[in-house]
């Protein structure tokens, strides 16, 4: 009785696997053509779900828009300060930023004054214009109070005739800098 469900099973067995082999007829269909690579045909059914829906650009979309948003709000995470406060004052305005971490909900703000036009930025408008300021300011707690007004003159693209440049950092590290400088 043993070996005739053994060859039931085997001949069911053989049943299933020949029905399940691959046809190299001349049958296309719409959404792929039959070029006699498996692997292709394997690939192109992966972008579409039981339904025959395509599902390829979903994916790709959903991964974009993951990536953009571990981006988008970890730049604040990786700088060395949760204070900046900048005022810059030149004989035709000021330039100001005052930004703050929060916790983790960054607020910021920035007045222009300069050459008579007067620009204010704040929220998520004034973070994205700092986003790639503070990315790029490389400030520690250790830098001399030269090469940290230097830095910060450099990164925000301010002229270096002011009249009164004032700049109070605090750093996650325990340090804080200010510093005062005026034109005499």
């Amino acid at each position: 009785m043993k070996k005739f469900g053994l060859s039931i099973a085997t001949i069911a067995l053989g049943a299933v696997i020949t029905g399940c082999g691959t046809d190299d007829g001349d049958q296309n269909t719409d959404d792929q053509t039959d070029t006699g690579d498996t692997d292709n045909d394997v690939t192109e059914s992966e972008d579409y779900d039981d339904e025959g829906a395509d599902t390829a650009d979903v994916d790709e979309t959903d991964s974009d828009t993951e990536e953009e948003q571990t981006e988008d709000g970890a730049w604040y995470e990786e700088l060395a300060f949760y204070d900046f406060e900048l005022e810059v004052e030149y004989g035709h305005g000021e330039y100001e930023v005052e930004y703050e971490y929060n916790d983790g909900n960054p607020e910021a703000e920035i007045e222009d004054t300069r050459d008579g036009q007067e620009t204010e930025m704040e929220g998520q408008e004034a973070l994205d214009h700092l986003e790639p300021i503070f990315t790029s300011l490389d400030l520690t707690e250790d830098m001399s109070d030269d090469d940290m007004r230097d830095a910060v003159l450099e990164e925000f693209d301010l002229e270096d005739d002011y009249e009164e440049f004032e700049l109070e950092v605090e750093f996650f590290e325990n340090g804080e800098t200010e510093i005062e400088d005026e034109d005499e």
